[in-house]
């Protein structure tokens, strides 16, 4: 598995009690005293747990250096990961950082493995209750294409319009399998969870276009046949130029 933002290792050091030796946990964090601490502390015990320190810009966590989030990759081979976590990671980000982010979860995503995320969403329950004073120190005043808390550290909080996630989501070829709502925007809710929790999933029929061409071939169809008049509705589009087959 992988956590993108292991921080001091709150959840590596929970699944020290499950992981076998023969899983293997991942973390990588843009804040290198927490990747050290993690090394030094849990790594030392558990050599299966790995924790990498890639330098990247935050307005909150990290101003000593200038490169962004977008212009950078996950430092792992693709389809390598059956679960990703980003706890509290989506919930300090800017639009084009999450949509980059997502592209490369489903990269090291195995077909079919799932990540899970928080976030803070703007749902009409959100809404009502920060119009409400309902929210404390949540009411996000600043609200652009981004809802943010504080306009000169703009990564400190920022949540998102519900329709304008769920098509980043969408629009990087991954599945929505569940979404809870945390107690920031009502604290009556039966959760533990403070942010909105995402399950998200990358699709195990998701295959590059070559790769439908070849399985026509192999059942000795041409391709044109098949998109054309012989089964329209075996494809379907998840992002532009990538097919999914539906037998």
């Amino acid at each position: 598995m992988l956590d993108v933002g292991s921080d001091i290792g709150r959840l590596a050091v929970a699944m020290t009690g499950y992981l076998t030796a023969e899983g293997r946990f991942e973390g990588f964090d843009v804040v290198k005293k927490g990747v050290d601490w993690c090394q030094k502390h849990i790594t030392r015990r558990y050599p299966n747990f790995v924790f990498t320190h890639i330098d990247l810009k935050n307005d909150l966590y990290n101003l000593s250096t200038d490169t962004a989030h977008e212009t950078s990759f996950f430092p792992y081979t693709h389809d390598r990961f059956d679960v990703v976590t980003l706890f509290s990671v989506f919930s300090h980000m800017i639009p084009d950082d999450i949509d980059h982010y997502l592209s490369e979860i489903r990269r090291v995503l195995k077909p079919g493995g799932r990540c899970v995320a928080t976030f803070f969403i703007l749902d009409d329950v959100a809404l009502k209750h920060i119009a409400e004073g309902r929210t404390g120190e949540f009411n996000f005043p600043y609200r652009r294409r981004i809802c943010i808390l504080d306009e000169k550290v703009k990564e400190a909080n920022v949540a998102y319009e519900k329709d304008f996630l769920l098509s980043m989501i969408a629009r990087n070829g991954l599945l929505c399998d569940a979404l809870e709502p945390g107690l920031w925007s009502d604290n009556t809710r039966s959760t533990d969870q403070f942010q909105d929790l995402v399950v998200l999933r990358k699709p195990v029929a998701s295959v590059r276009a070559g790769a439908v061409i070849e399985r026509v071939k192999n059942e000795g169809r041409v391709l044109a046949s098949c998109l054309t008049c012989a089964r329209p509705s075996s494809y379907e589009f998840l992002v532009p130029g990538k097919l999914r087959w539906r037998p």
